[in-house]
């Protein structure tokens, strides 16, 4: 597996869903659909798995339909880091297949699917971009599954521990925003677009109200992808 490393001009470098990294349009249907298949695949994945699985529950998972029993089992709950570690890391393969209202969904497909993750996977290859954005997953579970683990031991009645354990973490943007940090890193200035990414978050946190789970996960994520893309770079060259 190799990263295609090509310098390119722009600060944000992406590219329009329909364009080359050389520049220019596809000649065929074909060229195009190979250039980006696993971005194509999986908004055809996650669209289909709403259609009959519906949205997936943040909480409550005691009871319900089979379609939110299934989603349960194979999203991420920090809890399991702890009684049931290598479920747990099973499902940062999975949780990102699922998503629970709509404007997540419309949120990974247009914010992230459309412009980073296909920009990514048209400009370094296929594989690289499935390494990158599942390997993310694991590293963000590892990370903050055994942060929380830590921090229930200190302050198990901060509001800040008990909801990290309360609901399930789901959805695409872990994987996108390692894509993103992986966008910053080839690009000519690396620190521009990961600042844009730290910037989104805090107006995301302070302004919009969200909350700041969500927001520290995305940032991670973006530095664990700038840091693989790193190390693959340093990799090739030794």
């Amino acid at each position: 597996m190799s990263i295609n490393h090509q310098q390119r001009k722009y600060w944000v470098p992406y590219l329009w869903p329909w364009t080359k990294p050389s520049g220019g349009t596809y000649h065929s249907l074909k060229q195009w659909v190979l250039s980006r298949k696993f971005s194509l695949l999986y908004l055809l994945i996650i669209w289909y798995i709403l259609g009959t699985l519906g949205f997936a529950p943040r909480r409550n998972c005691d009871e319900g339909t089979w379609q939110m029993m299934l989603q349960c089992e194979w999203m991420m709950w920090m809890g399991q880091f702890k009684t049931d570690f290598w479920h747990f890391m099973a499902t940062g393969f999975t949780t990102a297949w699922f998503h629970n209202d709509f404007v997540h969904i419309l949120f990974v497909t247009v914010f992230g699917f459309l412009f980073p993750v296909q920009s990514f996977e048209a400009q370094h290859g296929t594989r690289p971009t499935v390494f990158i954005y599942f390997s993310t997953y694991l590293l963000i579970g590892l990370f903050f599954g055994g942060l929380f683990q830590i921090l229930n031991s200190l302050w198990p009645e901060s509001h800040f521990v008990m909801y990290g354990f309360a609901r399930a973490w789901m959805g695409g943007s872990v994987g996108i925003f390692a894509l993103i940090g992986g966008l910053s890193y080839f690009s000519p200035k690396k620190w521009f677009l990961f600042s844009l990414v730290f910037g989104f978050e805090v107006f995301n946190h302070f302004v919009l109200g969200n909350n700041i789970h969500i927001s520290f996960i995305h940032v991670m994520s973006a530095s664990f992808g700038w840091l693989q893309c790193a190390i693959w770079q340093s990799l090739k060259k030794s």
